[in-house]
């Protein structure tokens, strides 16, 4: 089994068909190895450029629906044209980088890799890329409705003064909605936090078990 035919199958398990060809060309013209990871907290992909003759790095949670998971990769793949082309004398998100993932990104919204709802987003979400597309809330709005994991409780689903528990233990108390983000209290550092309308939380069933006296 050749590299290409290696890549493309792999590529097959994670983006949509139509999207395929392209993003293989893209590797097979550029030296950059791709790796599929678990699950990562922080981070939905991440770009590491090599300044010597070694390989650069793109690395995609494994965990993403189809269509986060080519919006995250074409992320990283403008990381690296601009890493090829600057190395470190832009910014990270600066417009050399918006420039290359509109010029990337821009083909797979005219030729029906993405649902017209979510392709409408991700129109809108590439007239100002940011850093982070999941900061773009109708795009990561139009994205969580294909993932598996979509039963999710998420933070804007509550209401004020719900207790709730985060991935580490922490519980918090909601506390009110913001123009784009949640006031949230945590109950174990008495400090004020803001989520992300999306946050993926669990609520407390018995919310008389801690206070914030």
């Amino acid at each position: 089994m050749n590299k290409s035919r290696t890549l493309h199958q792999a590529l097959s398990d994670y983006i949509p068909e139509s999207a395929i060809e392209p993003v293989e060309n893209w590797f097979n013209h550029h030296f950059v190895v791709l790796s599929v990871t678990r699950n990562r907290l922080t981070k939905l992909g991440d770009f590491r450029g090599s300044l010597n003759d070694k390989a650069s790095y793109i690395s995609v949670n494994h965990n993403l629906n189809r269509y986060s998971f080519l919006i995250t990769l074409l992320h990283e793949m403008a990381h690296a044209d601009v890493h090829f082309t600057y190395k470190r004398r832009v910014k990270p998100h600066g417009k050399a980088w918006k420039l290359a993932y509109q010029r990337l990104a821009t083909p797979f919204t005219t030729n029906g890799t993405f649902p017209e709802k979510l392709n409408h987003a991700f129109i809108k979400y590439l007239l100002n890329p940011r850093a982070s597309s999941m900061s773009f809330m109708p795009l990561a709005q139009a994205l969580r409705e294909y993932d598996n994991n979509s039963d999710d409780i998420i933070v804007s689903m509550l209401a004020p003064e719900t207790l709730f528990a985060i991935h580490d233990g922490r519980v918090f108390k909601m506390v009110e909605k913001l123009r784009k983000r949640y006031r949230c209290y945590c109950l174990d550092n008495k400090k004020t936090y803001l989520f992300s309308p999306l946050a993926i939380i669990k609520p407390l069933e018995d919310q008389q078990k801690r206070t914030d006296d």
